[in-house]
């Protein structure tokens, strides 16, 4: 699964006016997104707050009741401060509530109208009356801004990191600023920093083991910049990738398509490809000479992890990263500690 999205031109034209239309109707929430009651520990003192991004600056004067986020992965971390958003964008998976399984005991018996992935629908958002916007992760356009900002306060991704490249500490910390939990938001933040550093301790054989995260969706192979999310954790953990990946992929997307031919840049002490080794991409990667006699799989160094796994690195969050330490990482050090006949849930035979 790729972790950027394709982008499909909006229906930009008439959204002004279905924003307008909706606001002036007075519509109201959808059935099953009403606000949660409002979380202990949050500060008024924290408000009025202002958080900068990309398109400039946003002031919320008051802590948001009615959260909609139209983010990929947003909802991580508002879960994980208590604060259950109105509204959640679906990313992929078909996961109930576009919630993930170390998020959703977390809902409660709330269920969030879900945003659909594709494009912005600006009608259904507004019919939801946010109180607050927020996109940290959603890889918006100007355009698109300027439309969600007649709507709400809206929070953009970060400036000058991409579209893709917001960090889980930026994330945690927007998350506090906008909720007034900004000193649980940074207890989150520092436990979690101390835990990666004690894993990757615990772990001495990743330490200095190149590495590339890598994807065969849709019949393609890609590459991910070590500016991404996932690929952050990994290094965080100790790997390293060449200098090479990092030229291929420094574009907007943040990935790079290989052909065949140049599968030498997935001949890595550790290849972690997102699919799971039963998936048809992964299927025809293996029958492939290719690739199978390179190093890499031959040694059995390449992990293969499926929608869940997958899923845990690529939201980085929070509530997902401890899924990763206790699952991922062992099967990382299995396969980088030079015997192939070791194995885990993620390896293929």
């Amino acid at each position: 699964m790729s972790h950027t999205r394709p982008r499909r031109l909006s229906t930009l034209l008439t959204a002004a006016a279905l924003i307008l239309a909706v606001l002036a109707a007075g519509g109201c929430a959808a059935d099953g997104a009403s606000p949660a009651a409002p979380a202990s520990g949050s500060s008024d003192a924290a408000f009025p707050t202002t958080l900068t991004h990309a398109f400039g600056a946003t002031t919320l004067t008051a802590k948001p009741e009615r959260i909609v986020v139209v983010g990929l992965k947003e909802q991580d971390y508002f879960l994980a401060l208590g604060e259950v958003p109105v509204a959640i964008r679906d990313w992929y998976g078909n996961m109930p509530n576009a919630t993930w399984p170390w998020a959703r005991e977390r809902l409660g018996t709330a269920k969030p109208e879900v945003l659909a992935r594709a494009e912005l629908d600006y009608e259904q958002i507004a019919a939801l009356r946010p109180d607050v916007i927020v996109g940290l992760s959603s890889g918006m356009s100007r355009q698109e801004y300027d439309l969600l900002t007649k709507i709400a306060p809206t929070v953009a991704q970060p400036a000058g990191d991409g579209s893709w490249a917001v960090t889980w500490q930026q994330m945690s910390r927007a998350a506090g600023q906008i909720t007034g939990r900004s000193a649980e938001a940074e207890k989150l933040v520092t436990d979690l920093e101390q835990r990666i550093a004690s894993v990757a301790a615990a772990h001495p054989r990743l330490k200095g083991a190149r590495t590339v995260f890598a994807s065969t969706y849709e019949g393609q192979y890609y590459l991910f910049s070590p500016e991404t999310t996932a690929s952050k954790v990994l290094l965080d953990l100790g790997l390293t990738m060449a200098p090479e990946v990092t030229t291929l992929t420094a574009n907007a997307n943040q990935s790079a398509t290989i052909s065949r031919e140049r599968f030498d840049l997935v001949d890595v002490d550790v290849a972690v490809w997102s699919e799971a080794a039963t998936d048809p991409g992964v299927t025809t990667l293996l029958g492939d000479p290719l690739y199978t006699r390179l190093d890499v799989r031959t040694q059995r160094r390449d992990v293969f992890l499926g929608t869940e796994a997958n899923g845990a690195l690529a939201f980085a969050s929070v509530l997902s990263l401890p899924y990763v330490l206790d699952k991922i990482v062992p099967a990382l050090t299995l396969a980088v500690d030079g015997d192939p006949a070791t194995s885990s849930e993620y390896s293929a035979t």
